[in-house]
């Protein structure tokens, strides 16, 4: 399989070398298109086939990723609607719509919306796939053995996919605000700097991974670390005093609704 991808700004080299990284592909495998010439350096380097021309990657690959920012979608399907027919084109475009893509290329094109986050980069990702109409069950599975590699795929339908942007496509920035607020706090009750980060760090770290391997509940963990008259149970209570739970849901919310606006 050939797997080209239209676009290598942050999302798309860094899912090219993530896949790499994971073995899902290899370099001879690609083939990539931009506009940057450092950015083709860059590629070249890893020893894949790069061009500036997207109907070169179009004419070559099998799959297709559709990096490029959303301004600059309408203007690509244009250039390459002729040479995809039959090929599966996976959109990583925000707020772009399956109907819009499927307008410009056809009825035989395969399309897949997919929203990951940016933890793909270190294999901790976690990716939305929004299959169309054409998709087929060993496109689905191109699509989640692709970014199972670097994370997890969950497979939703495309109403979905702004409450996903909301929530896990902006989410690592919630959680870097928090790691760098603990980090902050501790830094004030005397620890060094690198120590605070990494015990932040690692901290919503393993806590994540106990949610999603314990089989308990949010609320059942907390419970597990909270004791009556404890240390937990005073800072939960900071916490609670200064709303913060409130403010996390408020900041899904802004952005869920952000990219509602913008996918008009």
């Amino acid at each position: 399989m050939k797997v080209g991808f239209i676009g290598a700004g942050r999302m798309g080299s860094a899912l090219i070398r993530s896949f790499l990284d994971a073995g899902a592909l290899k370099a001879r495998d690609i083939v990539a298109s931009d506009k940057d010439e450092g950015k083709i350096r860059a590629l070249v380097a890893l020893g894949m086939v790069v061009t500036s021309d997207n109907r070169e990657v179009a004419k070559k690959a099998d799959t297709i990723f559709l990096a490029v920012k959303p301004g600059e979608v309408s203007k690509v399907l244009d250039e390459i609607k002729n040479l995809v027919d039959g090929k599966l084109v996976i959109s990583i475009a925000a707020g772009i719509p399956i109907r819009l893509i499927e307008g410009k290329l056809g009825s035989k094109v395969r399309v897949v919306r997919v929203m990951p986050n940016m933890p793909c980069a270190v294999g901790e990702g976690v990716t939305a796939y929004c299959p169309g109409k054409n998709v087929s069950l060993k496109d689905k599975e191109i699509v989640k053995k692709l970014f199972g590699s670097v994370g997890i795929a969950v497979e939703l339908k495309e109403n979905y996919v702004d409450a996903v942007t909301g929530l896990s496509g902006s989410g690592p920035a919630y959680f870097y605000l928090i790691i760098k607020a603990l980090a902050d706090a501790g830094v004030e009750e005397g620890l060094p700097r690198d120590v605070a980060e990494k015990l932040a760090a690692q901290t919503a770290k393993g806590a994540g991974a106990m949610v999603l391997k314990s089989g308990k509940t949010p609320d059942e963990l907390i419970d597990m670390v909270r004791s009556p008259g404890g240390t937990t149970a005073e800072g939960l209570k900071a916490m609670e005093e200064r709303k913060v739970a409130e403010a996390m849901i408020e900041a899904v919310r802004a952005a869920t609704k952000k990219a509602r606006e913008l996918a008009r």
